[in-house]
């Protein structure tokens, strides 16, 4: 399953972010999840990753992983806003 990441960065402190994303992206393996694609506009206004895991479950195993949640707080103060869909792969070549 892929999750769509889209992140608000148009009022946020992006070395926060940054700093928050070094630390949590490597939790992505302890459940079979990847980072496909991280991208960010040239304006710095908006990041979109394309996240993949085997199923929901560790999916939400990532989500409530105890070394993120201890991060809360950091993330809570980047600014960032974000939100997630369920997305699939197009063939269209």
């Amino acid at each position: 399953m892929r999750k769509l990441v889209v992140l608000d960065l148009s009022s946020a402190n992006t070395d926060l972010f940054e700093s928050y994303e070094r630390k949590v992206i490597p939790l992505l393996s302890k459940y079979e999840g990847k980072l496909e694609l991280s991208v960010r506009s040239l304006d710095g206004a908006t990041e979109t990753h394309v996240l993949y895991f085997p199923d929901n479950a560790r999916f939400q195993g990532f989500l409530s992983d105890p070394s993120r949640a201890v991060l809360k707080d950091d993330w809570e103060k980047t600014g960032v806003v974000s939100t997630i869909c369920d997305v699939e792969k197009t063939d269209y070549l």
